[in-house]
């Protein structure tokens, strides 16, 4: 396996961390002006991170072609620094999307999401599956609760 260089080390280091102000914001202070106001301005990080990836991804080309139907060839390129870091870039814009929404969403149904939005700061789709698991868990309980209403 190619070793990292310098510059690949401060390109992960600086992708890890961006999202982490944004992330302890809706974690910790759900409701504040300030979290409202840092998540509406990062719209340029969700570009800068597209655009990381895709120049991440361009700069992996020329080389044995990815045939994304076999895993092997996949591995492999994941495999090499720059794979691996348009892979990270990837990971960590979509979990910084989908927190953003979780986020969102939680504000508007005006439910808790901090459990929610670390593990989709941590492990992405565990955070997806807990928000919409507890969102479905509380629609039934108002459900049956109209029913029993009636």
């Amino acid at each position: 396996m190619a070793a990292f260089s310098a510059r690949d080390r401060r390109i992960y280091a600086v992708v890890n961390s961006c999202s982490a102000p944004l992330f302890l914001a809706m974690i910790f202070f759900p409701r504040a002006p300030l979290t409202a106001r840092l998540v509406r301005l990062a719209t340029p990080l969700y570009a800068a991170l597209g655009a990381t990836y895709v120049g991440l991804l361009a700069s992996t080309w020329g080389g044995e072609r990815v045939d994304f139907r076999d895993p092997e060839t996949v591995r492999a390129e994941l495999g090499q620094p720059r794979g691996f870091l348009a892979g990270w870039a990837h990971f960590v814009a979509f979990d910084l999307f989908v927190g953003r929404w979780v986020w969102e969403q939680g504000l508007a149904e005006r439910r808790s999401t901090r459990v929610a939005l670390l593990l989709t700061w941590l492990a992405g789709p565990a955070g997806l599956t807990v928000f919409l698991g507890q969102r479905a868990l509380g629609q039934r309980a108002l459900g049956q609760r109209g029913v029993a209403r009636r």
